[in-house]
């Protein structure tokens, strides 16, 4: 079976996957800050700062899946923390490339993270599908351009498939945002963000994951795929949801825009806007959603002890 090299493996996503591939006998090593091979996934260190790399991971893996990068979520969009957002995703990449070059080898395929933040953060009536242009040139939409555009240098410089998966927010019981944006219903205050009106493009963990694995095995897989749910939703829809699995009371109006402006600052607008992105392309590629409804993405992980306390 293959050996399947991940960056970012300690995140969210990461873990999941790697349960996942292991699960399906895959060998998985992950890149990291420290190197310890022998821990149950084998870790080989790099550090983009220093344009530094274990060369010995790249050598012994058949397919890259690249998910490093600092959270997008995690605080306000400081001059410092656009330079984390760009640089974790751009540079990583860029050193991978060299990296290859520099051994003469390449991976079977790279299969990198992407966001559906390419989309704009602004909220209209629209499908968007994966030929769609950016309809806002914000500091997210040219983020996800540039991290698209180094992954696709592998293609380019290499001759490697390359798939770039534009994720969607990431629905688990194990995330801190899923937690985060449950918390208030659990306790009776659940409402919609702002006015509720923006769409909301949403994908459970394990078909998130589901879709990396189908990445890495259909190798007529190419190119740009939006990594959401086919269920269209607002946030006033979705919250409302959570709040019917919670059997808690939904409260209407919503969070006031300007508290979530006042604590996030411009990151706010990737809660506060939305838009319908289509799920079509991967449905036709033959994938089937375990999850395709938010009712049932929702029920599987808010429905445990965690969020159920009274």
């Amino acid at each position: 079976m293959k050996t399947i090299l991940i960056t970012g493996g300690s995140g969210l996503v990461g873990n999941r996957l790697t349960e996942m591939l292991k699960a399906k006998g895959y060998k998985v090593i992950w890149l990291s800050r420290y190197r310890n091979i022998k821990a149950e996934i084998p870790r080989y260190r790099w550090d983009y700062h220093k344009e530094e790399i274990d060369t010995e991971a790249l050598q012994q893996s058949n397919i890259v899946v690249h998910l490093a990068g600092s959270n997008l979520g995690d605080g306000s969009w400081t001059k410092t923390k656009k330079q984390q957002i760009v640089e974790s995703r751009i540079l990583t990449t860029k050193l991978l490339l060299q990296t290859y070059k520099s051994l003469n080898i390449q991976p079977e395929a790279f299969i990198s993270a992407s966001a559906v933040g390419y989309y704009g953060m602004h909220t209209d009536d629209n499908i968007y599908t994966e030929d769609s242009e950016p309809a806002r040139n914000d500091f997210l939409s040219r983020t996800c351009q540039k991290w698209e555009s180094a992954a696709f240098q592998f293609h380019e410089e290499q001759n490697v498939r390359v798939v770039a998966l534009r994720t969607s927010f990431v629905v688990s019981k194990d995330s801190e945002a899923f937690k985060k944006m449950v918390l208030p219903t659990r306790f009776g205050l659940g409402a919609p963000m702002g006015n509720g009106k923006q769409y909301m493009s949403w994908i459970h963990i394990d078909d998130l994951c589901n879709l990396y694995i189908k990445s890495i095995e259909d190798s007529s897989m190419s190119g740009v795929y939006n990594a959401v749910a086919p269920q269209f939703t607002t946030n006033k829809e979705f919250m409302r949801t959570v709040a019917k699995e919670l059997k808690r009371p939904y409260i209407i109006p919503g969070i006031p825009s300007f508290i979530l402006k006042l604590v996030m600052g411009e990151a706010a607008g990737m809660v506060l806007e939305g838009v319908r992105v289509s799920s079509q392309k991967v449905i036709d590629s033959g994938y089937e959603f375990q999850y395709p409804t938010a009712k049932e993405a929702i029920q599987v992980s808010a429905n445990n002890e965690g969020f159920n306390q009274q």
